[in-house]
């Protein structure tokens, strides 16, 4: 699977887990913004940033890149988001597991995290099957 089908089946389990808890979402036009969702509940709206998680170069953890990347032939960038650029990170993981982090603190400064380590265990969604 590409990587922007990757993001797309992320995207679709984050609507599916918003739309199930009773959350309101909303899509931004255009790829341009540094969120992916609008979401409102009860009055409140907060913009969810979606990542999947991947296996990468044989790791047995799956790792999120918190950045924007892009470019062509002639050039290549990336940009790290701001502190305010969205109010949750939603990760969905090449194991089918789900996060939602608040995007604050110590992980702003971070350009990848390995989502399975037991510091975001906290932030695991565990469903009711």
């Amino acid at each position: 699977m590409l990587t922007k089908q990757k993001g797309d089946v992320a995207l679709g389990v984050a609507i599916s887990y918003f739309i199930v808890s009773g959350y309101e979402v909303s899509l931004p036009i255009g790829d341009k913004r540094d969120y992916d969702l609008i979401i409102e509940k009860n009055g409140e709206l907060s913009r969810v940033q979606v990542k999947h998680g991947g296996l990468y170069q044989g790791r047995t953890k799956c790792r999120v890149a918190l950045r924007v990347m892009g470019g062509n032939q002639s050039f290549y960038y990336t940009k790290r988001y701001d502190s305010n650029a969205f109010e949750f990170l939603f990760v969905y993981t090449a194991k089918g597991e789900k996060f939602l982090i608040p995007w604050e603190g110590d992980i702003v400064n971070r350009s990848e995290l390995s989502i399975e380590s037991d510091k975001y265990s906290l932030y695991k969604i565990i469903t009711q099957g």
